[in-house]
């Protein structure tokens, strides 16, 4: 089976829109590059880019698609962006972000491991003498490579969590879990009970298949679905947390069902800094309580958010 797939190259800024975009065409899939040596190097250039590099997979006849695309960068980016497509084989689209993903810490105890690398023994090195927490992924085409600023931020503060005896979460639920990797690292820490969920097929695929290639303590739980944030276990069943690694157009849409979650503390991420007063004030009137803590990076946010 062949692909189309699109190299985009766009302004950071442009990311939560674009993500937006990409998500409304069903696309078959698409990740962030995290560095690419190939990418065309940008005027006035130092070492970190103001731009991503995006891949974007589409079916060989979605040509619509493809002009969409195009049209959002003339519009949005006219002199500072560019893409290039081309046809390719199932295994080249499987296996392509694999020359990207290489083994990388997250806080002082975690580390991301691809799966193809788990048994490695200059991988195993890298965290097992320091007495690490391996998170084994294959993001595949699923959101959750571990790199992008929102996971990061999720799982640096579970990490503090964790490390500061704060840690104290026996059940939880993963809205828009995409590839599971904080699913995954809310059992590392000793969560017994997960449920997550994700509107898009691929990323239930890929939680599933990445669950199974992590060890749990005896007795773990863990259930993943095809839903939206209007499924009903949300609001039925008890969690102690409940993380949303979703954009603020997502979450704004949906405030209603989100305030159906039943759970006092919610940890969002997916929020850039122009949105951030516009969603506490969403919170404030939807889930009235207050921000226990929030960091910053790359104008994106984490907000961990206690209910009354």
């Amino acid at each position: 089976m062949e692909y189309r797939e699109l190299k985009v190259n766009l302004p950071k800024e442009l990311s939560d829109p674009f993500y937006e975009l990409l998500d409304s065409l069903q696309c078959a899939g698409y990740y962030e590059i995290l560095f690419d040596g190939e990418a065309p190097k940008e005027k006035d250039q130092g070492l970190i880019r103001d731009n991503t590099n995006i891949r974007i997979y589409l079916q060989t006849y979605e040509v619509e698609k493809e002009l969409k695309i195009l049209i959002f960068l003339k519009l949005f980016a006219p002199n500072n962006s560019n893409s290039e497509s081309r046809i390719i084989e199932t295994r080249d689209y499987e296996e392509a972000y694999k020359e990207y993903y290489k083994p990388f810490p997250i806080g002082k105890k975690l580390w991301v491991i691809p799966t193809w690398e788990k048994q490695e023994p200059n991988t195993i090195s890298l965290w097992e003498p320091n007495g690490g927490i391996p998170l084994f992924i294959n993001p595949g085409v699923a959101f959750g490579t571990g790199h992008h600023e929102t996971t990061k931020l999720i799982l640096e503060h579970l990490d503090s969590l964790y490390e500061e005896g704060k840690f104290s979460f026996t059940s939880a639920c993963d809205v828009g879990t995409g590839s599971g990797i904080l699913s995954i690292g809310l059992a590392k820490f000793g969560v017994s009970k997960i449920f997550a969920l994700d509107i898009d097929p691929n990323a239930v695929k890929a939680a599933w298949s990445n669950w199974t290639e992590n060890e749990y303590p005896k007795g773990f739980q863990f259930s993943v679905e095809e839903s939206g944030i209007d499924n009903p276990k949300l609001s039925n069943q008890h969690y102690d947390l409940a993380i949303a690694n979703i954009t603020f157009a997502v979450l704004s849409q949906n405030i209603r069902h989100l305030a159906k979650i039943n759970a006092p503390r919610i940890i969002f991420s997916g929020i850039i800094t122009e949105k951030k007063d516009d969603f506490l004030s969403l919170l404030q009137s939807h889930l009235p309580g207050k921000l226990l803590y929030s960091k910053e990076w790359n104008e994106w946010w984490v907000l961990d958010w206690q209910r009354n």
